[in-house]
């Protein structure tokens, strides 16, 4: 099954009135092409597609184990799709392709060469633009609205830091999807794709009986 596959098929798993319309959207919008970042991780086509189901197996993993399994008696598999599919929707017609001058190391030729850049065309913040254009299609809980708002985390201004502990204080998925953010983010991801696994290590001695 190949990412949009897979994306498709978990958000038709969402059962809210809207789901069809939020597909039909996303299908249109540039979200399976798009990036995830102009030059940090996944600056690359499907990037923000891939980013996207990478905080997801993230986010599903942390769920299954301690401190969050007692934490999320309420949370659902849904909720957990919404928050981590969704959380970057601000992303859609965000990046654009421009070019730029670039010296080719092989030949010493300078060439026009392609990059991201960035082309706001809806400049209502990050993590509150993407709860504003989940909710035009569907409606979120609280804990979901509140997760996604402010999954940033303390890249925040400092201003918002006080509104920032308040809601990790009230809404365990909020941490869990900034933690599950991060380390998608700077675990798993290269600029171009996801990281290799590294190998696994051969032991060189014989264990202890």
């Amino acid at each position: 099954m190949n990412n949009i596959e897979r994306f498709k098929e978990l958000i038709n798993s969402i059962n809210r009135p809207g789901v069809d319309k939020l597909m039909n959207f996303i299908e249109k919008s540039d979200f399976f092409t798009a990036p995830a970042s102009t030059k940090y991780h996944l600056s690359c086509e499907g990037g923000l597609l891939q980013h996207s189901l990478n905080v997801y197996d993230m986010l599903k993993a942390k769920s299954e184990q301690e401190p969050f399994t007692s934490k999320f008696a309420k949370i659902t598999d849904e909720n957990i799709i919404v928050v981590a599919l969704l959380h970057d929707l601000c992303k859609t017609y965000f990046y654009k392709v421009s070019t730029r001058n670039a010296k080719n190391e092989q030949t010493g030729q300078w060439e026009k060469v392609p990059y991201y850049s960035i082309d706001d065309k809806v400049p209502y913040g990050h993590g509150e633009k993407s709860v504003m254009m989940i909710e035009k299609y569907i409606p979120l809980t609280n804990e979901e609205r509140y997760s996604i708002r402010w999954h940033m985390g303390f890249s925040e201004p400092k201003e918002h830091y006080s509104m920032l502990s308040a809601a990790l204080k009230k809404y365990p998925l909020l941490l869990a999807l900034m933690e599950a953010d991060l380390e998608a983010s700077y675990l798993i991801e290269d600029r171009d794709d996801n990281k290799p696994e590294p190998p696994k290590q051969e032991m060189d001695f014989e264990p202890c009986n």
